[in-house]
């Protein structure tokens, strides 16, 4: 028997009503054990499930009945996503705080130094902004990359490596594209990016989320599974990591890549919130030359989310193939983006705006802190930067109440359930410090 042959029996067995709307399916291991399947045949059925829109998966709770069927659900998509607490904050309004966001508010974002760089972009290069520019990105603004990585992180890398993306998710999109292939297992920060993980489902793959410590993954457990298992590749952040705003230490990176390379897996470094450190910081892709390692930026956190102007850097090899899935799927980014930062890039613009985020944030941070523990609140990884702090409190062992609470009165955390592949999170919330005041602060009282 083969994958399509359960894909086209789980389908018959759901039409017939066997499993109704909302009800939770099988884990993937008792459905192996009841079946004449492999476990990677469950996975890739499961996962074929999702992209059609049978099954929705839900991470570290498993895989259930879509509440409408195939034909109704993109119709009806707002309504059925209304529950997830992204949409939400992406869809509230202005009249919501939206704590638990992963963005930096208006405020900080739309300065007059920024206006006058797009006036001046739009003024010198109107010639160009109708046209669809070069697929692999604006070459004057790829060159400016390099020499931005080279300041910043001390990667060395060259324009012919770099292809721009719409944003950092599309980055993290065509590479799981290209590097999953069903029932491959990858390697995640637990807890981590949500959607990542499910960008991760959709392509096939099996997501082993793997604990974030203090410094960085938890090497000790990622060689516990690689005696068993084979893996593809490993999608982490670096600097200010999403959740817990903590940094890896070279140390720790160290370790991961010699695990790279002796069980042969990729490292993908999302590092998309590094540009908020004042200091060279500590990447993967310093360490390995964009060997193994597969490096996605983006300016979309710094500047303005939609402002969808992200890259990967990677090897020569992996360029092409990730070229042509690009133009499978946007052709180009916009060129009056890759213009634009390619204007502030080179005037100095993009430094001095970010030297003022930078003292803003550890000023936000400080403040943030004092405030939280004042209450209570504590920190099981201490922040090290950043937007984000992880937070718990000893007398709540759930956050569900305090959260429908907070949306009560306009303000939108982002639960820790959103972060998990696997482990328990309910006491757990994301906090974006810089949509934080003393006045929000009142309603963390417990």
């Amino acid at each position: 028997m083969n994958t399509r042959s359960l894909h086209h029996q789980l389908r018959q067995r759901l039409d017939a009503g066997e499993w109704l709307p909302g009800q939770r399916m099988p884990s993937i291991r008792k459905l192996t054990a009841a079946v004449d399947f492999s476990y990677h045949d469950v996975v890739s059925a499961y996962a074929q499930l999702v992209s059609e829109g049978v099954l929705t998966a839900s991470p570290g709770r498993g895989y259930f009945v879509a509440t409408r069927s195939r034909q109704t659900s993109v119709i009806h998509e707002p309504e059925c996503m209304a529950g997830d607490p992204l949409f939400k904050l992406l869809q509230g309004g202005q009249h919501y705080t939206k704590l638990g966001s992963g963005w930096l508010p208006p405020a900080w974002r739309d300065t007059e130094l920024l206006a006058k760089a797009i006036r001046r972009t739009a003024r010198l290069e109107q010639s160009s902004l109708a046209e669809y520019g070069d697929i692999q990105g604006y070459l004057p603004m790829r060159k400016q990359l390099c020499v931005h990585m080279k300041r910043l992180t001390r990667v060395d890398v060259r324009p012919n490596q770099l292809l721009t993306t719409l944003g950092a998710t599309q980055g993290l999109d065509l590479v799981a594209r290209l590097l999953i292939k069903p029932g491959d297992h990858v390697f995640v920060d637990e807890p981590g990016n949500g959607n990542l993980i499910k960008l991760i489902q959709l392509a096939g793959g099996h997501v082993v989320g793997i604990r974030r410590t203090q410094d960085g993954p938890d090497v000790e457990e990622m060689k516990t599974y690689l005696a068993g298992h084979k893996v593809k590749a490993f999608f982490c952040n670096s600097t200010f990591h999403n959740p817990t705003g903590s940094n890896i230490s070279p140390h720790n990176a160290f370790s991961v890549l010699r695990l790279a390379v002796e069980h042969e897996f990729f490292v993908v470094e999302d590092d998309v919130y590094g540009d908020f450190s004042p200091a060279v910081r500590q990447t993967f892709a310093e360490l390995d030359n964009l060997d193994r390692v597969i490096y996605i930026g983006s300016f979309s956190k710094c500047l303005s989310a939609s402002l969808r102007v992200g890259f990967i850097a990677c090897s020569h090899d992996l360029i092409e193939p990730l070229t042509r899935l690009k133009l499978l799927t946007c052709v180009a980014v916009p060129a009056f983006c890759e213009r634009f930062v390619n204007t502030i890039l080179s005037d100095g613009t993009y430094a001095r705006h970010m030297n003022d985020v930078q003292q803003r944030l550890i000023r936000q941070q400080v403040q943030t802190q004092r405030l939280l523990i004042e209450r209570g609140w504590q920190f099981e990884i201490a922040p090290q930067g950043g937007m984000f702090l992880w937070v718990y409190h000893p007398d709540l062992p759930d956050l569900q109440p305090l959260v429908r609470k907070l949306e009560q009165n306009k303000i939108l955390l982002m639960p820790g359930s959103a972060f998990a592949v696997t482990r328990d999170y309910r006491r757990y919330a994301r906090i974006n410090c810089t949509h934080f005041s003393e006045t929000l602060a009142d309603h963390f009282n417990v």
